[in-house]
């Protein structure tokens, strides 16, 4: 979700966070996440499943190559804005005693 532009949750509870459903035009709070079991459900709609089924209802796609290259895409922009906010960090080897 936070690729999708949505960084914290409407509500939480235990392994339950609720989001504003991406693919809906009213952006109503209806999308929910399992994080036990890394599944959604819409509870308006009734659609559920994986990435690949919330990537079908955002790109409205069945072609699984493209449902990827979506993903994939989406994805590689968080990964590229939270690599940005890290320092690199290079440790130097320490020098061993030998005897």
């Amino acid at each position: 979700m936070k690729a999708l532009g949505q960084e914290h949750p409407v509500a939480a509870d235990g392994n339950l966070r609720i989001y504003n459903a991406p693919y809906d035009n009213e952006r109503k709070p209806t999308l929910v996440i399992n994080l036990e079991t890394n599944l959604w459900r819409d509870t308006e709609s009734g659609a559920y499943g994986g990435i690949y089924d919330l990537a079908y209802e955002l790109t409205g796609s069945c072609n699984r190559s493209e449902l990827n290259m979506y993903i994939a895409t989406e994805m590689s922009k968080f990964q590229k804005i939270s690599m940005r906010q890290e320092p690199d960090i290079v440790e130097k080897r320490k020098r061993k005693m030998r005897l």
